[in-house]
């Protein structure tokens, strides 16, 4: 198994020519698969917007209430 790391680690240390576009491209799809690797793979949350402590249930005057 290690011989054959080490024949891959060689073989990477061919220089290959790439188009601006290639490399642009190839640059785009790791950022999108990074991000959509650390959405999936992320702890979920439960986001709570507001502070939660009876919103809009205290802002009627209590002759206004209706009964």
């Amino acid at each position: 198994m290690t011989k054959k790391c080490n024949e891959l680690w060689q073989s990477l240390n061919v220089p290959v020519l790439v188009n601006k576009r290639e490399l642009v491209l190839g640059i785009m799809v790791c950022t999108l698969a990074g991000i959509l690797f650390g959405i999936l793979f992320s702890p979920k949350k439960h986001t709570t917007i507001g502070s939660n402590n009876g919103n809009n249930s205290g802002n009627v005057l209590p002759e206004e209430e209706e009964i």
